[in-house]
């Protein structure tokens, strides 16, 4: 008898109301939606009351529970859409780097960039590499004026030219054999490698192209060190840095290092008796207008260079020295 009260008050109810049909339902937390995803779930159950008015009266209730599954402790991501993209993206436009290194791509920058390099003796001068006549150039300075060392390169060797940089009004040439321009360096190299150099050095005054020494210097070039990464005395890392050492004897210690970045070119520098510099900041494109390569009037006039022999033609042949 207990059991029918129920029952009997629920007919009632569902009599009153038209015998309309009573749903009740429960909605659960839904993972993702803010809940605690520990939490445990809760149970759905939706009744089904089916009231008939016969002349006999027997309610049947059906009862059909819904069991939400347990999420996990991670829930898994929706997946992101395929027109997502993370920055940055590097692009290496010079192949693989490993040996045997290609040494154009660590001294010639392909993009001007302007950066920093501070001395330990407190200076600072502004470099790029630049592009001009098949040639080019480490430049030293600022738009105004800059010193510069002149490179090119074959599929087998580096060259260099002219060096403007020397310091006390002088600048030099070298020559191999007697035509300008001597070998630096193998074009493609292997760390270890050692490279014996003999060229003519010849320095003249920049002020009037007078010849002030000249002979020949024996010397090695040792290709000491590749590294992956490189952070210099300013804090700045660098990537694919080349590291260079000159020689006086084939098992000497360096009178002078060099450190040559990818893409841009001349980044520090070291000397046993003078110092060491070293990349200080890199400016943005358009931050710094480009440096302007010091003119030296009298370069392409002297006594000295009308007579010389070329390998190939000298980007400052006259009328062709300035930009």
């Amino acid at each position: 008898m207990k059991k029918l009260i129920p029952v009997l008050l629920i007919m009632s109810l569902s009599l009153f109301l038209g015998a309309s049909l009573v749903t009740s339902q429960i909605i659960p937390d839904q993972p993702g939606s803010g809940g605690d995803p520990s939490a445990t779930p809760t149970l759905t159950i939706t009744p089904t009351l089916t009231v008939t008015t016969t002349p006999t009266i027997t309610p049947t209730i059906t009862i059909t529970p819904t069991v939400t599954p347990t999420p996990s402790a991670t829930p898994t991501p929706e997946p992101l859409p395929s027109t997502v993209i993370f920055l940055p993206i590097i692009f290496n436009l010079y192949g693989p780097i490993q040996p045997p290194y290609d040494m154009a791509q660590f001294m010639d920058s392909d993009d001007g960039r302007l950066y920093e390099v501070q001395h330990s003796g407190g200076s600072q001068a502004r470099h790029q590499t630049q592009q001009d006549g098949g040639a080019f150039f480490h430049t030293k300075g600022n738009e105004i004026s800059a010193e510069w060392e002149e490179l090119w390169y074959t599929n087998q060797f580096i060259y260099r030219g002219t060096d403007t940089s020397p310091g006390n009004g002088l600048y030099y040439t070298l020559r191999d054999a007697g035509l300008y321009g001597s070998k630096w360096a193998p074009r493609y190299w292997h760390v270890g490698g050692l490279y014996e150099r003999n060229p003519t050095v010849l320095f003249f005054r920049k002020s009037d192209c007078e010849l002030v020494l000249g002979g020949t210097q024996r010397s090695w070039l040792l290709f000491e060190a590749y590294h992956p990464t490189y952070t210099f005395p300013s804090g700045l890392e660098l990537a694919h840095v080349a590291q260079l050492a000159w020689l006086l004897t084939p098992n000497g210690e360096p009178e002078e290092r060099y450190f040559y970045a990818l893409a841009y070119g001349l980044v520090g520098w070291s000397s046993r008796t003078h110092g060491f510099s070293y990349i200080s900041e890199i400016h943005e494109p358009g931050q710094r207008p480009d440096n302007t390569r010091e003119v030296i009037p009298c370069l392409d006039n002297s006594l000295y260079w009308t007579d010389r022999r070329f390998e190939r033609p000298l980007p400052y042949w006259p009328g062709n020295h300035r930009r």
